[in-house]
């Protein structure tokens, strides 16, 4: 038998999966006959240590939000599931315990929820240690940074602000217009430095056409891919490819600091890895091989017996009964499979 790996971020009202969206979706997985099980069984079973139950069902949490600890964990604890979270070790803070969600209750406060979270808006290592205390919520890693940058000269887009803190942190550029290129998890590839005279010309019409008033207009990105064309039949493309090395400086970084400092801190074994934003290659796989047991990835369908452990699935969750509709599929090893290379072409 296989078993299925959910995946999810942040729980929480403003987000894709609220709380009761998220009560919903445990409360769906108890009434098809779903058992839970950890990630560790999952591991062992596709070595074919162990066998799993029938409709055996893994959960997962990205990032390490602070939600994950008031809004998802008294679920967790109400419907009997076990969960891990893969934490970006670097967004991790100290000296912070917030109320839990039955203390929360009791305030009577307007926005009291979000007055803890804006505190830091993930977890710190002291309620990481009291997750994993629980025995419900078990703790690994989601790399030391979770940085992104850009793989490749394909432009997939023109920045109108909606695109994240992840952009940000590699061009240090909010300017709207500016084109934005196939990403990746930064140790996944060689990354790719873009030209700063085509930003300048990107951004200069769009400040000429209204500034954020420009996107407004149903066919902006289209109009913006054309001036992108127009710049290129003018001028050369301007793109530098960082050597290797520096990749590698990165990924020794990244696998092996987030594992050691995550172990010392909690005083346990960290065997899992979660590739950021579910890209690897086969230099990342490489290095993260030589830390962890296993990793997962953002592939869709059900883990098997002799699937390879270190690109192992995981279906990211979508709101509303979302879940419950994919469950039809998923639940079959067979369909699951069509399902996941029909997906990949769509």
């Amino acid at each position: 038998m296989g078993a299925i790996v959910l995946c999810y971020h942040s729980i929480n009202y403003g987000q894709r999966i609220d709380p009761e969206t998220f009560e919903e979706n445990l409360f769906v997985l108890k009434k098809h006959g779903y058992t839970p099980v950890k990630l560790s069984d999952v591991y062992n079973a596709c070595l074919g240590k162990s066998k799993l139950p029938k409709k055996a069902v893994a959960i997962t949490f990205d990032d390490g939000y602070a939600d994950n600890l008031i809004y998802a964990y008294p679920l967790l604890k109400k419907y009997e599931f076990f969960a891990t979270i893969f934490v970006i070790v670097n967004k991790i803070t100290s000296n912070i315990r917030r109320m839990d969600f039955d203390s929360l209750k009791s305030l009577n406060m307007a926005n009291s929820i979000n007055d803890f979270l804006e505190k830091s808006h993930y977890l710190s290592f002291e309620e990481l240690k009291y997750l994993q205390d629980s025995q419900l919520v078990d703790i690994q890693s989601h790399s030391l940074n979770h940085k992104a940058c850009f793989c490749s000269n394909k432009v997939f887009k023109f920045n109108d602000s909606k695109l994240g803190e992840w952009l940000f942190e590699y061009t240090h550029d909010k300017r709207l217009g500016i084109p934005v290129y196939e990403k990746k998890w930064d140790c996944a590839c060689e990354c790719i430095s873009d030209d700063l005279k085509l930003r300048d010309y990107m951004h200069e019409f769009v400040s000429n056409h209204n500034g954020i008033m420009f996107f407004k207009k149903r066919n902006a990105q289209k109009i913006l891919y054309r001036q992108y064309k127009k710049y290129l039949k003018k001028n050369s493309l301007n793109l530098y490819m960082e050597p290797r090395y520096e990749r590698i400086k990165r990924l020794e970084t990244e696998v092996f600091e987030s594992k050691r400092i995550l172990e010392e801190k909690l005083n346990k074994s960290v065997d899992f890895f979660c590739y950021p934003f579910g890209t690897y290659d086969d230099v990342s796989k490489e290095y993260v091989k030589r830390a962890y047991k296993a990793a997962f990835t953002l592939k869709i369908g059900q883990n098997m017996p002799n699937d390879d452990v270190y690109e192992l699935k995981r279906i990211e969750v979508r709101g509303g009964n979302w879940l419950e509709k994919r469950l039809k599929i998923y639940k079959s090893p067979l369909f699951s499979k069509i399902y996941a290379s029909i997906y990949r072409k769509i």
